[in-house]
């Protein structure tokens, strides 16, 4: 590779001599690295003249495609040296239980094929204690909805339609699509994250008061209930994505969504390791490879 770092110097400036202090070797060993070159290439790269040297039409032809190979090597420097730098290191992130089962584990599937020996630590909890956790440096980030992530930074990662899930035997689920209406008098069964919720905010806006009778931490506790006839329930689709309950998953009309975002207090107080596994996390996101459930029905 020094070849193509004294070819590139030599070009810029003209001299063998200055090229040759510069990299601390020899005149002789600068020129013989040239003729080694332009051996290789079959073809002459420089021309003398009184006031040092110039480059052939052949030359100038080939600096491009040498400044290319030397940036390559340099990012493959980069690369590796992230890599090492990186060896032992934990992410720690906060999360909310669909994304961890659902969301995380192809994303980090893909981070551990460059970084192999990166630790994880995902812990689970509501949006506010995530929203703590982010604050109070326990994570490097987390992922919470845009609505509570104020006062920190944060990046919009997915749209995820809030869905109806009811018993087999409901008879609404005759119908393609749900109202609140249709759900008045049911016992409801509210996913408990914390102050926000965005089922009873839908029922608020709706003018319904819902008939509260169980409010439950664990997303798929929630769906074993509903199977069993206990209530009905809404959550996001993310949630049910491979799901095999005996259930009834339906849309609502107007629909309702979650707006999903990957928060963090600031740039300096997430590690490198947690910046370059978040920086995977929002490209793979971005580009839907992993997670063409959010867009289907499940």
């Amino acid at each position: 590779m020094i070849k193509y770092q004294i070819f590139l110097h030599i070009a810029e400036s003209g001299n063998f001599t200055k090229t040759a202090e510069a990299f601390g070797y020899t005149q002789s060993a600068v020129s013989q690295m040239v003729r080694s070159l332009e051996k290789e290439f079959n073809v002459r790269l420089f021309t003398r003249t009184k006031s040092g040297v110039v480059l052939t039409a052949d030359g100038k032809g080939l600096v491009p495609y040498a400044r290319k190979i030397y940036d390559d090597y340099l990012q493959l420097l980069e690369h590796t040296s992230s890599i090492k730098h990186l060896d032992g290191s934990v992410v720690r992130v906060g999360v909310f239980a669909s994304i961890s089962a659902n969301f995380l584990p192809p994303v980090i599937k893909k981070f551990k094929e460059t970084y192999p020996n990166v630790q994880f630590k995902l812990l689970q909890a509501d949006y506010e204690t995530i929203k703590q956790w982010i604050k109070d440096g326990t994570v490097d980030f987390g992922f919470l909805t845009k609505d509570v992530a104020d006062n920190l930074k944060s990046i919009h990662l997915i749209r995820d339609e809030m869905v109806m899930i009811l018993p087999k035997t409901h008879p609404a689920g005759k119908k393609e699509t749900l109202t609140m209406s249709d759900f008045s008098e049911d016992p409801f069964i509210f996913l408990d994250q914390g102050k926000k919720s965005e089922p009873l905010e839908y029922f608020i806006r709706a003018g319904i008061e819902p008939n509260q009778q169980y409010h439950v931490y664990d997303d798929y506790t929630i769906i074993n209930m509903v199977e069993q006839g206990l209530g009905v329930s809404i959550l996001p689709k993310l949630v049910l994505y491979k799901h095999h309950q005996d259930i009834i998953v339906r849309s609502l009309t107007p629909p309702i969504f979650r707006e999903v975002c990957v928060a963090y207090k600031s740039d300096d107080s997430i590690s490198v390791a947690g910046k370059t596994f978040m920086e995977c996390v929002l490209s793979s996101a971005a580009s839907n490879k992993f997670y063409p459930m959010i867009n289907q029905n499940v």
